[in-house]
């Protein structure tokens, strides 16, 4: 439906019955999220004022409930002050639930009008009210305009502090009243104002709550601003250990809440400095209860993260002699001990300056420790998840084969599996650590791997209790099963099934175990777009190539052809098609660099064994022979030109991906792209000696390591295509061994071609407005503006720095006239954007719009998959001869017998 449609929709609802209003007012966030552009939202906002304005108490409270959840829709409203206005008739009323309702209002829309001295005035007046529900709306609102209006926050920190000084309010209004400074928009001056506030009330007495929300609040001020952290440390650790000997020491309970807010500024390492750090350190007070332990090792470990040195090692010295931490009844405590402390000797500053003794030694010492832990029984899944993460990044620093503590610490974790009880000793979680061992080191693949090929043979019950993690660990990459071991593990459990070929297809083995476990699924009680999944899946699995050979190729590109089919097909799937572009693209990449393969082997095959004689170097060789095959090898680079670009757009469409999966993504393009130098270097269009850099790896995971380390084999040999004069039956062989290593190196199918983590999208509306039938008539030569409006919905970690607009028209008439506009524009704080284009239009055309963007963090150019056409009819303008009225006066139309000679029987005189 489109906007106007729901726009009148809407207003019938509100001209409706109490309950249809009531109705009409909840779909308000859905109709933003369709509609993000910003004259409908303008339009919509200015209906719901006008209702909230004329409504009654029930439709105001769903009102102000209804925008709260538009959340960041409701900047693109651009008749903030009319807007106001309308809401802010209701204030000048006596009742206190009418004002609540308004500021409730305000501050939702504060973001349209920050500088409302209306608002602010209506702020100031209300709160001294008497009314509960009133003051909180009150405080509400102060949040909300504090943190984005200076001038506000400047005029309203003295008022705020006056109350919280005085006795006149009560202490749960002063708890709500110090919310305000969490978010508040602070300069120099407001931040002094809070410090000097802060001074007054930390040295009266205050119940605990009222010193938890204090600190609480300022503490979020100076995170907001982040200059005024090092004073709020200042403060905090003077409270915690007070220099003055006349201030006795804080009670748990408050020693707890320093703690805590201490913990939160441990997020910004860099600003604390050594003396802030040693004298947190030294706070660590046996005496502590649990809850404060938990949260001062919480805050050492984020204090780890990027320090400098020196706060590192004062880091170390307290790993060094807290080593008893380690050893406490509470696992809440030791296990945040133990994960503490293999941050600290997992950095890599750490033992820069110290022996191999004194590290060995202080390694087993913390082994007992991490030992200790890992045996003492079974822990909460969470405290679980963090101890084998710890023991983890122990493992991978000091690997088995150089430290002999860490061969202590895997004993330990494969001790656990020596009971017939599945997750009696974390056991999930221990083989989630394997697994990451696995996919991060090599060196532990042959161990662990050969432990869970024994586990499937002795162990069946164990093996089938966790079928996703030992299918991965028996099908680690680099390696291969056993002979006598069966391919189907789990011939009774069909997602067991779908889970081993999964992993088989991210370490490469499709053909042996992807395969038959695909095929022991039964397709007929799984539902069409898993049928389609499935069905896709074994056709994947089917293509990939043992021997390079013609037929072989043909077959591969028929079974690839098919699963790309079956992945379109289920493309139409409203819910999951979205999740089928990478793999599409991936698929349709896989099949050109098949038929590029194909090609190349067709021109290399003859002169291989049918005219290897004439190439050999001896006196037979034949220069004509030579130049039948140059000429026969340029045709190769069209193809593999295709397949290049196929791969590269890929590449240019994977901004959601994770590190590991566009590692390999971007290595499959290298590998196309090392086909192409190999061809031209033969070609003599590119020296042997060119440079191929393969990029430094994101993540370094044992699958995109395999991956590079072929790629640098093969890139090795490039070298050895050059020739003097003509090309030999020796360069004709090495040309075939690279295409050979390349076509038989298996994919190994990313992680984001399974599971998607984030997403990125485009919602585009235009002006005019477009339709899938709809048809835009304008007149020849007319010129229009188009405006597009578009809303980001992301929940990528990086955020976007500028977005492509581009305007792609296509002359249905002449192609000769397409034509490719685009506009360069930045997206607002709340990831909206606008662009416009000046088209004129000679001829019926369709215009497509479709969006690229360039991120904040790698500033690479990505491709979005929205598009919208819009659909131009031309009209030739109407003439304006025949069709001219003159404003003149009436005349005689004249006589036809004065056109004849005189005498003649027709003339006038006759």
């Amino acid at each position: 439906m489109s906007g106007t449609a729901q726009a009148q929709l809407f207003d019938k609802g509100l001209r409706g019955s109490t309950s249809e209003q009531l109705a009409t007012i909840s779909t308000l966030s859905r109709l933003f999220e369709e509609n993000p552009a910003p004259t409908f939202v303008n339009a919509m906002l200015l209906r719901v004022a006008d209702a909230f304005k004329d409504g009654n108490l029930d439709l105001r409270i769903a009102i102000a409930r209804a925008l709260g959840q538009c959340g960041s829709h409701l900047t693109l409203a651009f008749s903030s002050a009319e807007i106001f206005r309308r809401i802010l008739t209701v204030s000048h009323s006596n009742d206190p639930n009418a004002r609540e309702n308004v500021l409730d209002v305000l501050a939702v829309l504060s973001p349209l009008l920050p500088e409302s001295n209306q608002s602010h005035h209506l702020i100031r007046e209300s709160l001294s009210t008497t009314h509960e529900g009133e003051f909180r709306a009150t405080c509400n609102a102060l949040k909300a305009f504090a943190s984005i209006s200076h001038s506000f926050a400047e005029s309203i920190v003295l008022q705020i502090g006056k109350i919280l000084e005085e006795d006149d309010a009560s202490e749960p209004r002063k708890i709500q009243l110090c919310t305000a400074f969490s978010t508040m928009s602070a300069t120099a001056q407001v931040v002094e104002q809070v410090f000097s506030v802060a001074d007054t009330i930390l040295h009266r007495t205050i119940t605990d709550d009222y010193f938890h929300a204090f600190l609480k609040s300022t503490t979020s001020l100076c995170i907001e601003i982040r200059y005024a952290i090092s004073k709020q440390i200042d403060v905090l650790l003077n409270l915690l250990s007070p220099s003055n000997t006349r201030t006795s020491r804080p009670s748990r309970n408050r020693r707890m809440i320093i703690v805590r807010q201490l913990r939160r500024l441990a997020n910004f390492p860099n600003i604390w400095n050594e003396q802030q750090v040693l004298i947190f350190v030294e706070s660590l007070r046996p005496s502590m209860i649990d809850e404060s332990l938990m949260d001062f090792f919480d805050a050492t470990t984020s204090l780890v993260k990027n320090c400098p040195k020196e706060n590192l090692l004062a880091l170390k010295g307290l790993v060094i002699s807290s080593t008893g931490y380690g050893s406490l009844a509470n696992p809440e405590v030791t296990v945040r001990f133990v994960y503490f402390a293999s941050q600290v000797v997992c950095s890599p500053r750490t033992f820069e300056d110290d022996t191999p003794e004194f590290i060995n030694s202080t390694m087993t010492s913390l082994t007992v420790v991490v030992i200790n832990t890992c045996t003492c029984g079974r822990l909460k899944n969470r405290l679980a998840n963090k101890l084998f993460r710890a023991i983890g990044d122990i493992l991978l620093s000091f690997p088995y084969t150089d430290h002999s503590f860490s061969s202590m610490i895997i004993s330990a974790v494969f001790s656990a599996f020596e009971s017939i009880v599945s997750n009696d000793n974390n056991q999930k979680e221990r083989l989630e650590m394997l697994c990451r061992l696995v996919d991060s080191e090599k060196l532990y693949i042959p161990e662990i791997h050969k432990w869970a090929c024994k586990v499937m043979q002795e162990q069946v019950k164990l093996f089938s209790a966790y079928p996703s993690q030992f299918s991965y660990l028996c099908l680690a990459v680099g390696t291969s099963l056993p002979n006598d071991f069966p391919k189907v593990f789990y011939k009774d459990c069909q997602a067991s099934m779908y889970g081993t070929a999964r992993s088989a297809f991210r370490n490469g083995q499709w053909k042996h175990v992807a395969s038959p476990n695909l095929a022991s699924i039964d397709l007929s009680s799984l539902p069409e777009f898993e049928r389609k999944w499935i069905t896709a899946l074994r056709e994947i699995a089917d293509s990939q190539l043992l021997e390079i050979e013609p037929d072989q190729l043909e077959k591969q590109q028929s079974h690839l052809s098919s699963a790309l089919s079956a992945l379109k097909s289920g493309k139409s799937n409203t819910r999951f098609g979205n999740d089928l572009r990478f793999p599409i693209g991936m698929v349709s990449a896989m099949l050109s660099s098949s038929y590029a393969h194909f090609h190349l082997l067709s021109v290399i095959r003859p002169f291989i064994f049918s005219l290897s004689g004439a190439l050999q170097t001896n006196s037979f060789f034949n220069p004509v022979v030579a130049q039948r095959l140059l000429v026969a090898l340029s045709s190769c680079e069209l193809s593999i030109n295709e397949a290049l670009n196929e791969w590269s757009a890929l590449c240019r469409a994977s901004f959601c991906a994770d590190s590991t999966s566009f590692d390999l993504i971007t290595l499959y393009y290298l590998r196309v792209s090392i086909l192409l130098v190999a061809v031209r270097v033969v070609l003599k269009k590119q020296s042997s000696e060119t440079i191929i850099q393969i990029p430094p790896l994101t993540t370094a995971r044992t699958c995109s390591l395999f991956q590079r380390e072929r790629l640098q084999w093969i890139i090795e040999k490039i070298r050895l295509l050059k020739y003097e004069n003509s090309p030999n039956i020796h360069t004709i062989k090495t040309l075939l061994s690279i295409l050979n290593q390349l076509t038989i190196l298996p994919y190994m199918l990313p992680r984001f071609f399974f599971q998607q983590f984030y997403h990125v999208d485009f919602k585009i509306s235009t002006s005019p407005e477009a339709g899938k039938d709809k048809t835009i008539n304008v007149f020849s030569g007319e010129t229009i503006p188009v405006r597009v409006d578009g809303a980001i919905t992301s929940t990528h970690p990086s955020p976007i720095r500028s977005i492509i607009v581009f305007a792609e028209i296509t002359h249905l008439a002449n192609h000769a006239q397409n034509q490719i506009l685009q506009e360069l524009v930045e997206p607002s704080e709340n990831n909206y954007f606008t662009a416009q284009f000046l088209l004129n239009f000679k001829t019926a055309c369709d215009v497509k719009f479709r969006i690229e963007f360039i991120d904040q963090t790698s500033r690479k150019q990505w491709k979005a998959y929205n598009v919208t056409t819009l659909h131009f009819t031309v009209r030739e303008k109407y003439s304006s001869v025949g069709f001219e009225l003159k404003r003149v006066g009436h005349q005689f139309p004249p006589d036809p017998r004065r056109h004849f000679p005189k005498g003649s029987l027709f003339h006038a005189e006759a």
